[in-house]
C-alpha cells in the first residue's frame, strides 16, 4: 500500500511530480479549517506545509506520521520537540530560495532609499512632481548584516558588486573569516556604523526581539532597516515609533510577528515603511527549488532513507544512507 502524503498547502508542480510518483497525495483546499486539517492528517504518513503551523496537537492527531515537510528555510512554525519525541523527521529546504530572498532584500533597500512607493502613489493620484524627494544613494554606503548564512552572503556580494558598499556583519555562529566582510564583535557595534541594516538571522530564543527600542536607538537617523528573515526578530511597535519620530529614515519588511498583518498594525500607516506579504521567496526559481527539495526529503524518509536536510537528525538515526548521496 502506497504511503499517504497530505498537502496542507500547495507547492510548485515540480515537487508534486516527485511526491505523486512515490505516494498517494491528498491535496487540501486552501485555506482549510483546523478541523478539516486534523481529519485529513489522521491517516497521513507525511504532511507538507508552507506557513501552516504544525503544532503538537496536529502531530498527535496523526498517529501514522513519519515525516513533516516544511517548504521553507526555517522550522519555527513546526513543533520540532514533539515531532522528535514521536520519531517524526522534520525536513526543510535551507538554501533553496536564497537567491530570491537576497534579491527581495535588495529590492526593499532600493524601494525605501528611493521612496518608490510614495512616488508611485503621487503619480497615480495626480500629484506628478509635487513631492520634493531627496533620495538616499546606496553607493559606497555601509551595509550591516545581522546573520551571514546563505542569504546574507548573497546580499553582501550584490551590494559590494553593485554599489561598492563596505560590508559589516554580526553573527556569533560564524567563526571563519568571509571574503569582503568585516565581522564585528557586537550587534551594537554594527548598528552604530551601518547605513543599511539587513536582517538574515533564524528565529531562535536568542534572536526573538533582538532588534528592539534600545537597538533602534543605536542606529543612525539616516539609516534603513530591512527584515526578510523572521518577523519576531524585530520589535514592530518600537520600529513604528522610531520611524514616526524620525530616529531612523525608513524600513522594508517582508515578515511580521503576526501573519497576515492585522488591521491597525502600527506600521500600516507609516509612509516610510515598505511592506510586502512574506513573498520574498515566491520567485519561479525559489518556489521550484523549495518544492523539489522538500519533496526529495519527504520521499527519502518514506523510503527509509536519510533526507538531504533534516532539522532533527536524531529522529532519523534508524534510516539508511540515501541512494546517490
Amino acid at each position: 500500500m502506497r504511503p499517504i502524503v497530505t498537502m496542507i498547502e500547495s507547492i510548485h508542480e515540480e515537487g508534486m511530480v516527485l511526491l505523486r510518483a512515490a505516494a498517494e497525495v491528498v491535496e487540501l483546499p486552501e485555506p482549510s479549517p483546523p478541523e478539516v486539517v486534523r481529519a485529513a492528517v489522521a491517516d497521513a504518513d507525511a504532511v507538507v506545509v508552507r506557513l501552516y503551523p504544525v503544532t503538537a496537537a496536529l502531530i498527535e492527531a496523526a498517529p501514522k506520521l513519519r515525516v513533516i515537510g516544511r517548504h521553507g528555510v526555517g522550522v519555527d512554525t513546526v513543533d520540532v520537540a514533539t515531532a522528535t519525541r514521536r520519531g517524526v523527521a522534520v525536513v526543510y529546504t535551507p538554501g533553496a530560495n536564497s537567491q530570491a530572498v537576497a534579491e527581495h532584500a535588495l529590492t526593499l533597500m532600493l524601494a525605501v532609499a528611493k521612496q518608490i512607493v510614495m512616488l508611485d502613489r503621487d503619480v497615480r493620484e495626480g500629484r506628478f512632481g509635487s513631492r520634493r524627494v531627496t533620495a538616499l544613494d546606496l553607493d559606497r554606503k555601509v551595509l550591516g548584516l545581522v546573520g551571514v548564512g546563505q542569504v546574507g552572503r548573497r546580499v553582501a556580494g550584490m551590494c559590494r558588486g553593485a554599489f561598492e558598499m563596505r560590508v559589516l556583519a554580526y553573527d556569533p555562529y560564524v567563526a571563519t573569516p568571509l571574503p569582503g566582510v568585516t565581522m564585528v564583535r557586537t550587534l551594537h557595534d554594527l548598528l552604530a556604523e551601518a547605513d543599511i541594516v539587513s536582517v538574515h538571522a533564524p528565529l531562535t530564543p536568542e534572536t526573538r526581539g533582538l532588534i528592539a527600542a534600545a537597538e533602534l536607538a543605536r542606529m543612525k537617523p539616516t539609516a534603513i532597516l530591512i527584515n526578510t528573515a523572521r518577523g519576531p526578530i524585530v520589535d514592530e511597535v518600537a520600529l513604528a515609533e522610531a520611524l514616526r519620530a524620525g530616529r531612523i529614515a525608513g524600513a522594508g519588511l517582508d515578515v511580521f510577528a503576526q501573519e497576515p498583518v492585522p488591521a491597525g498594525h502600527p506600521l500600516l500607516g507609516i509612509p516610510n515603511a515598505v511592506l510586502t506579504p512574506h513573498s520574498a521567496s515566491r520567485s519561479e526559481g525559489g518556489l521550484r527549488g523549495m518544492a523539489r527539495m522538500v519533496a526529495e526529503g519527504v520521499v527519502a524518509v518514506l523510503r527509509g532513507e536519510q533526507p538531504p536536510a533534516v532539522a532533527n537528525p536524531e529522529a532519523c538515526a534508524h534510516l539508511r544512507p540515501r541512494q546517490g548521496a
